[in-house]
């Protein structure tokens, strides 16, 4: 331990100087659910490819995205609730998911079995909703509805059943559930269809795009700390428990935790932590359904971190433009792997692959070409050499300043001999004196070939003049250059003599500087874009190339002679084709239809008509494109069907260049005995908008038809209200609290006259005064029936009115019952007194039946200090009035429903849902109007507006 206490100490010192300080915000607090991490940072990983990486453990104070998104950390983990905060309009990319499955699960009573039988149980969740989503989403997939606690974090509420379900990690709860012996059991999401990722990395937007290397560095270091986590569990649970054991885990339980967890990783398989677009697509269609609001961005199109494209665009507009050039040095008698011509431009294999990245990228090659191998090390020594085109193997490291790149080529060795050596069979080289080039080769060959009697010269005019004077029984090279070192010296007295392909081929590749590990990167991105094919192709090219010495000038002469004819046969042929080519583009651009013509699929003809329906410029854009690249993604399973034969005309949506769809009506017709179809299209669309428009009509017409039967039956409901507010038989709750208090007062009056009388102390004065008195109380209750008997009269004439001795005079009417039930009413208006021409008593019908509805709302709702406040306001336009209680409001999911008809939040034998509905009516049609609700300060606020006259 104390060795491997020291070598880290020494790598931290050796790196101390030059790395980058990365912090990453774990989502839990420490334990062998991140040990990855630990190892890649303790083990020298992370500073292996210069990060000095900080983790900072979750401790509840603030929330973890936000540290990524305001760079206080680098990098963050969470689980599928990062596509929820994504789909929220979060910037963050996801970078690499350490669990392919989530270890996430139900653990349920031993009794509770089925899914079904967790109805209206009890279950113990997250207190933040969205880590429970694919908990959430077995439940309503099975539409069953429980009763959610808040999760404790520890299994003892589950022991003790005070919970019949808890929503736990297969890694931690299982654990501790199996130690106290409960009996339990189990759903796991993935069961259910929804397999959801465990903990997936990410970072902010605009780091990755600033810091696409770092991001680089810091998946394949996490990868390799998993990896060697996972293989090594014993060592990564001893460096858990000993240095991030902040939850006091014991050993046995990080075990427990690591073995679990390791069976939902893929670490042992090249797509370790790739993360599926098709599987985040799923999850977030999951979320949105379990979670119906609309999103600020369904797009996920850049929620995954593409390395390519990110470290593509980061090199050409950040390095690339502030280092234009690099110097290649080049050995020319390496041809044809490498080389130069005469205007000093890279050729041969190595010249080749390189000119494509330089061009691809669009940086500048400087050759320096020299013959003699020597010097050219020395250049490199010089430090004068950006690339060197050829390193084979790891002889990279003779130069130490020099690193490599990706391998591109491979090469077998093979013999040469003098032309009368015989030919060395079964690749017997003991007892034999060979001579090569490179001691790379040299120690090649005596790692195969033990005893191997192999000499190192550089140069190659030597070399040839120690096989012509018998010195080496054979000069060892590459298959490459072999054909030109043969032709360069002579066919006549120099042969292949034996080749060495049964042992594994010399790689090569490209030295580059370590001091620009950026180009290294450049050019390993570019080597990417290199299949093996076509590699070969360009060696293939290059084996012919440059020979120089032809020896019977007859047989040049001829050879001219043949290809002058050949070639004014051909341009013959050229000139008679370009002319019928002529011919043929002229009919096919005279069409009304746009003509097609694929080959394979692919699309290599179009006249001009194709190109104005599609919206293009040039054929050049369209060149080499697919059916599917033309046709909108519906119309897919279409074209798929109808393209295994010829058809009658069909119809299409075609996607233009802009990205509009157009419909088209085609027609396609395969060309026998060959791979080819020939497609024509007519654009419909003015058609189809004409048939569009017609069906509208038609639609519109049945709307209206609709729409008055819905008038009809509104006024039906309409008049069995109004009829309903007309019987007074309803209206005795408010006449009682009205009378309730003269009554009172009459009564007294008549106990003092009684009173008085009987004392004999009854004077004239004192008899007067109680007779007015009563007199006023009686005319009260007098009034107050008038005021009901006017008020619920139905009255449809228009007439002038006060808007504020409306709402007040409403509100005496049932004064008594705010009183009886504590409610303070407040009335506030900073307009003067406005007169409306309009139908009184319906305003005065709308304004009661809100005032009910709170006087109700506050009887289910016994709040202290209850108001009711309304405001009168007005606007250049509109007169508004608004009554706001403080009830507790109604759920956000009702208030675009308590408008309608016979819906009511009452009860049945206290709401029949006509009284807002007719309200609304009444304000939309006889006030030209609109009434609204919302909640407001733990209460309901209904709001009317409607314009002046």
């Amino acid at each position: 331990m104390k060795i491997i206490s020291l070598f880290l100490l020494m790598i931290s010192f050796l790196y101390s100087n030059e790395l980058t300080p990365i912090s990453i915000q774990l989502k839990w607090k420490h334990q062998f659910q991140f040990a990855g991490f630990y190892v890649a940072k303790e083990l020298g990983i992370y500073e292996k490819y210069g990060l000095d990486v900080n983790f900072k453990e979750f401790d509840g104070k603030f929330d973890p995205l936000n540290t990524v998104l305001t760079n206080q950390n680098n990098f963050g983990i969470d689980d599928s609730s990062l596509i929820y905060h994504k789909l929220n309009g979060a910037d963050i990319v996801a970078i690499f998911s350490v669990f392919k499955s989530s270890p996430i699960a139900l653990f349920t009573q031993k009794e509770l079995d089925t899914l079904t039988s967790l109805k209206n149980k009890n279950i113990e969740f997250a207190k933040n909703e969205i880590s429970n989503i694919s908990i959430n989403a077995i439940l309503k997939s099975q539409d069953i509805h429980v009763n959610a606690k808040e999760h404790t974090f520890y299994s003892k509420s589950f022991i003790e059943k005070e919970s019949d379900a808890i929503v736990g990690y297969l890694s931690n709860q299982a654990y501790f559930l199996e130690k106290e012996n409960i009996k339990y059991n189990t759903f796991l999401p993935k069961d259910y269809g929804f397999d959801f990722y465990g903990d997936m990395v990410y970072t902010s937007t605009q780091f990755a795009k600033q810091n696409p290397k770092i991001v680089k560095d810091f998946i394949e270091a996490t990868k390799e700390g998993w990896i060697y986590a996972f293989n090594n569990i014993p060592f990564s649970v001893n460096l858990t428990y000993e240095k991030y054991n902040t939850q006091e885990k014991s050993k046995e339980a990080l075990t427990y935790e690591a073995n679990i967890l390791k069976s939902f990783s893929s670490y042992s398989k090249k797509d370790f932590g790739n993360i599926d677009k098709s599987k985040i697509k799923e999850m977030a269609n999951t979320i949105s359904l379990i979670y119906p609001q609309k999103f600020k961005n369904m797009n996920l199109d850049d929620f995954i971190w593409n390395e390519k494209e990110a470290l593509n665009d980061f090199y050409k507009n950040y390095y690339l433009t502030k280092n234009k050039e690099f110097t290649v040095c080049i050995q020319d008698s390496s041809f044809p792997i490498d080389g130069i011509d005469e205007n000093n431009k890279l050729i041969g294999i190595s010249g080749e692959i390189l000119n494509n990245i330089a061009e691809k990228f669009q940086f500048i090659l400087k050759p320096i070409k020299i013959d003699d191998y020597k010097k050219n090390i020395q250049n490199v020594l010089d430090n004068k050499c950006d690339i060197v085109t050829i390193t084979a193997e790891d002889s990279y490291k003779y130069y130490k300043i020099m690193d490599r790149s990706n391998f591109y080529l491979k090469s077998n060795l093979v013999i040469i001999t003098k032309i009368d050596k015989p030919f060395i069979e079964n690749n017997i080289l003991e007892n034999k004196k060979f001579v090569t080039r490179y001691s790379v080769f040299k120690d090649y060959l005596t790692s195969h070939y033990l005893g191997t009697n192999i000499l190192v010269e550089n140069d190659l005019e030597k070399i040839i003049s120690m096989l012509k004077d018998d010195e080496v029984d054979g000069f060892i090279t590459d298959n490459i250059t072999v054909d030109r070192l043969i032709q360069k010296f002579g066919y006549g007295e120099f042969k292949i003599s034996g080749f060495l392909n049964h042992i594994e081929p010399i790689k090569g590749a490209f030295a580059i500087k370590k001091t620009k590990p950026e180009l290294k990167e450049i050019i390993n991105f570019g080597l990417e874009n290199f299949s093996h094919e076509d590699i070969e192709q360009i060696e293939e090219k290059y084996k012919v190339t440059r020979y120089k010495e032809v020896i019977n000038k007859d047989l040049i002469w001829k050879i001219f002679y043949t290809f002058l004819f050949i070639l004014i046969t051909i341009l013959f042929f050229v000139v008679f084709l370009k002319r019928k080519n002529d011919e043929l583009n002229e009919w096919l651009n005279s069409t009304i239809e746009g003509v097609a013509l694929f080959e394979n699929g692919k699309l290599f003809k179009a006249n001009n008509q194709l190109l104005k329906i599609l919206g293009y410029d040039n054929f050049k854009e369209i060149y080499n494109k697919s059916y599917s690249d033309f046709v909108a993604t519906k119309d897919y399973h279409i074209i798929k069907q109808k393209l295994k034969n010829d058809q009658e005309p069909y119809e299409l949506t075609f996607v233009k260049k802009d990205g509009t769809l157009i419909d088209g009506l085609v027609k396609g017709h395969n060309i026998k005995n060959s791979n080819k179809r020939i497609s024509t299209i007519i654009d419909i669309s003015e058609l189809k908008n004409t048939q569009r428009k017609l069906a509208e009509l038609n639609l519109n017409l049945e709307e209206r038809i609709k729409e008055e039967l819905q008038k009809n039956h509104e006024q039906k409901a309409i008049m069995f209200q109004q009829a309903k507010l007309a019987e007074m038989g309803s209206m005795m709750n408010m006449i009682a609290h009205q009378w309730r208090q003269p009554l009172n007062n009459i009564s007294l009056i008549v106990n003092t006259i009684i009173i008085k009388h009987k004392k004999e102390n009854l004077s004239t004065e004192t008899l007067n005064n109680l007779k007015i008195n009563f007199k006023q109380q009686i005319d009260y209750l007098s009034n107050t029936i008038d005021d009901f008997q006017n008020f619920f009269k139905p009255k449809k004439d228009k007439e002038f009115f006060v808007l504020k001795e409306v709402i007040l005079s409403t509100y005496n009417l049932i004064k008594p019952i705010f009183e009886s039930n504590r409610i303070k009413f407040n009335f506030y208006s900073n307009i003067s007194d406005v007169t409306y021409y309009g139908y009184k008593n319906e305003l005065y019908q709308v304004i009661l039946t809100i005032f009910n509805n709170s006087i109700d709302a506050f009887k289910e709702n016994d709040y202290l200090n209850k108001t009711v406040d309304v405001t009168l306001e007005e606007n250049e336009k509109n007169l508004i009035i608004k009554v706001k209680d403080n009830a507790g409001g109604i759920k956000d999911e009702l208030l675009e429903k308590i408008f309608d008809l016979y819906f009511s939040t009452k009860t049945k034998e206290n709401g029949t849902g006509l009284g807002l509905y007719i309200s609304k009516t009444i304000i939309n049609r006889h006030f030209k109007g609109e009434i609204k609700a919302s909640n407001i300060d733990n209460g309901l606020e209904i709001i009317i507006t409607f314009p002046k006259n």
